[in-house]
């Protein structure tokens, strides 16, 4: 990989931040490469300095002809090629330009409907993750990189401001944002900066944005040392930034920047959802009325609120009212506390990899990377406080205040009587998951399921290397566990509330199940289940076997049958991301989101000693065809199954390696007569994990949507797949090999 280009043209400043993770984990990933970023200005002024960037391009905001950014995409596609093009933007056919150019690689949404509670950052990381083309060790928080010369004139220029030597705390009110819907009222910023003042002899400093007037009035009212900051660059304003003890700001772009750059950051979110475009911790994002019958977390652009600018309901003009002074102030405190509270700089172990691989100016500062992932921060802690006694005016400085935590994610939808939210059970932390050591994962379906909770054992196990984990896994399921090494133990049983008949009315038989669980002594409990399946059943069986850590995604509430009940994702997750947004809803970090399973080295060995005893030489290229399932709902036509494959052989030379299960053989005679001297017949003579080896070798898989299917895109196997409809394509598809879905 020697270049790569990152398309970045959804518009804002903070669309610019939220690609950062991702295009600086490019750059990390591939230090030899020359990494591009196109965006819009003024947007580009925030990266040209960064040392994992060779060279940003950018599209003039201002220039308002039709297709003008496509047109600045096409022009720059034709004069310079690259190996990687990787774009969070699809509008005016700018995707397929990007799949003509020529590049080795491309990857062309990052968006892919990420789940509620995934930040988009994290959703793009992901993503690349999940294509291979970036390591996890490259994965950090964003981070901006301003010169000492300009973090030097910001302080000089505040001296100048404030007529003496700038004393902390400083604290940066932003009340300025590119919709009305989306502005926390002038008042409320007064009373926080008035009651800042006064506590800690803040100096508060209010940047002009769109409304001078309105920046003027702030600081004016709150008085003493409150002063506005003219208008300057994005940069200057970004050296403003980062020298504050805290900023309060709307969901904006300078809310972002600020967080960029290691300054704490307190983010007020209204129309916009916080679990998807906050800022990771230890910043705070407050969210107001999270349970407004309107919200679209998945596109709060078709929110009625959002091109009308007007609340539908009459009691707010926007739903950041329902956010107080009371709570900004109790989460601005620990920031504030002897001004003492900051963010660690940089390693230096992180500060010499940078040096090594890019060479950045000596006057470069590289903020400090968190590289636990970012699924580690998708927590939301509710406030625990009684609420106050009264409304706050601008006047009242004397005010009780509920205590908040660093890296508080909180939603207010308070009732009228009621300034703040009330008080919830606190859910299991994630400290009480970690010191898990027994651990029962239940997944009670057939093979394919099985095979795609490979990426969740493998974070798990990472997560915690001395935990035995336990699988338990229905007759059919069972198979699977000899190809997923993270497993320690398997469990088989089949579910009563998955029976399709053939268990009789036996009360005792599921008394004594409980009391199996039981007898094992687990210390915690994972119920990996599809987007139309319920787990409280399953959750019930450990409840009542004393599990006390259980954990289950559903679209009801259960009660207290899980001690944390997630809520399901849309249904069009992908099975893998189901699974992962699960166990990463209790703290597992992951960092590698691909289907992947172990090969013992002997069963290699079996599977070429049997293609040999038919025939076949060493390396020489097959294809396979399994042309069966067990649901005959799934099955192609096995005659036109064969008749394709025999084109195949007669084009290629390949011989067509026929598998299945003992039972297909006596439906496969048809099939083997018009496949005839091309046929290597394995049907009924290879275990599950034979199978598999059969399938890495291979040099294309013929089959129907099913356990193959996973097995060919956990090796990376070329195939073609009849998809039949009885299954949604986004759930099941292959994610990580060359794949075509009829």
């Amino acid at each position: 990989m020697k270049t790569i280009l990152f398309i970045e043209l959804l518009g804002g400043i903070g669309d610019v931040l939220l690609a950062l993770p991702a295009i600086q984990a490019l750059g990390r990933s591939y230090p030899e490469a020359k990494l591009t970023v196109l965006t819009f200005t003024p947007g580009n002024e925030l990266i040209t300095s960064d040392p994992l960037i060779h060279h940003v391009i950018w599209v003039d905001r201002a220039q308002n002809q039709a297709h003008h950014a496509r047109n600045v995409v096409a022009s720059l596609l034709e004069r310079c090629t690259f190996d990687l093009i990787v774009s969070d933007t699809s509008y005016d056919d700018i995707d397929q330009l990007i799949q003509i150019s020529g590049a080795a690689r491309v990857v062309t949404n990052l968006w892919r409907s990420p789940p509620p509670t995934q930040r988009v950052g994290d959703r793009f990381l992901h993503i690349l993750l999940s294509e291979g083309l970036i390591q996890p060790d490259a994965i950090a928080p964003p981070q901006l990189h301003l010169t000492s010369a300009e973090r030097d004139h910001a302080r000089q220029q505040l001296d100048t401001f404030t007529q003496r030597p700038l004393t902390p705390p400083l604290v940066i009110l932003y009340p300025d944002a590119g919709m009305a819907i989306k502005r926390w009222s002038a008042d409320n910023f007064i009373t926080v900066g008035q009651h800042l003042q006064q506590q800690y002899n803040a100096t508060i400093m209010i940047p002009i944005g769109s409304d001078p007037e309105q920046a003027e009035y702030i600081a004016t009212t709150i008085g003493k040392n409150a002063i506005v900051w003219a208008p300057g660059t994005l940069r200057s304003l970004a050296a403003l930034l980062s020298i504050a003890d805290v900023v309060i700001a709307a969901d904006t772009g300078p809310a972002r920047i600020a967080a960029a750059l290691q300054t704490p950051t307190l983010t007020l979110f209204g129309p916009s959802w916080h679990d998807r475009y906050g800022q990771p911790a230890p910043h705070v994002n407050l969210q107001g009325a999270p349970d407004c019958p309107e919200r679209n977390i998945a596109n709060f652009t078709l929110q009625p609120c959002w091109y009308s600018g007007e609340c539908p309901f009459d009691r707010w003009q926007t739903c950041l009212e329902a956010i107080t002074p009371a709570t900004v102030i109790a989460a601005a405190t620990p920031f504030l506390h002897n001004s003492t509270v900051k963010l660690e700089r940089p390693t230096a172990e992180l500060q010499q990899w940078t040096s090594e691989h890019r060479q950045p100016s000596s006057e470069l500062e590289t903020p400090s990377l968190d590289l636990q992932s970012p699924s580690l921060e998708l927590e939301t802690w509710t406030s625990e406080h009684e609420p106050p006694t009264s409304e706050l005016e601008p006047s009242s400085l004397e005010l009780q205040l509920p205590s908040l935590k660093l890296g508080t994610s909180i939603s207010l939808f308070p009732p009228p009587s009621s300034p703040l939210p009330p008080v919830q059970t606190p859910l299991p932390t994630q400290q009480q998951w970690s010191a898990a050591q027994n651990i029962l994962i239940m997944r009670l379906d057939n093979i394919g399921d099985v095979l795609m909770t490979s990426p969740a054992l493998n974070a798990i196990k990472t997560a915690l290397p001395q935990a035995r984990l336990t699988f338990m896994a229905s007759p059919g399921g069972s198979q699977a566990a000899k190809l997923l090494p993270w497993i320690d133990d398997v469990l088989t049983h089949r579910a009563l509330w998955q029976d399709l008949g053939r268990l009789a009315f036996d009360p005792d038989r599921e008394g004594a199940f409980i009391q199996t669980l039981r007898d094992r002594q687990f210390d915690a409990a994972i119920i990996f289940t599809s987007f139309s399946q319920t787990p409280h059943p399953a959750g019930l069986m450990c409840y009542l076997a004393g599990i006390p850590l259980r954990v289950g995604a559903s679209k009801e509430w259960g009660g207290a049958v899980f001690t944390t009940e997630v809520k399901a994702a849309p249904d069009e997750t992908h099975q893998v991301e189901r699974n992962l947004q699960l166990i990463e809803s209790v703290g597992f970090p992951v960092h590698d989101r691909s289907l992947r399973i172990h090969i013992p080295t002997a069963v290699h060995q079996n599977a070429t000693a049997l293609l040999h005893e038919h025939g076949l030489k060493p390396n020489e290229p097959y294809i396979l065809l399994n042309p069966w399932t067990s649901c005959q709902a799934r099955n192609y036509a096995p005659d036109r199954f064969a008749l394709a494959a025999r084109q195949l052989a007669k084009s290629t030379g390949d011989r067509i390696v026929v598998t299945g299960v003992a039972k297909d053989r006596s439906h496969s005679a048809a099939l083997l007569d018009i496949l005839g001297s091309h046929a290597i017949d394995l049907i009924g003579a290879t275990d599950l994990a034979e199978l598999a080896a059969l399938i890495a070798k291979a040099r294309l898989l013929l089959s129907n949507n099913t356990s193959t299917m996973h097995l060919a895109d956990a090796t990376r196997t070329p195939s073609v797949i009849l998809f039949a409809g009885t299954e949604y394509e986004c759930q099941w598809q292959p994610r990580h090999t060359a794949a075509r879905l009829l």
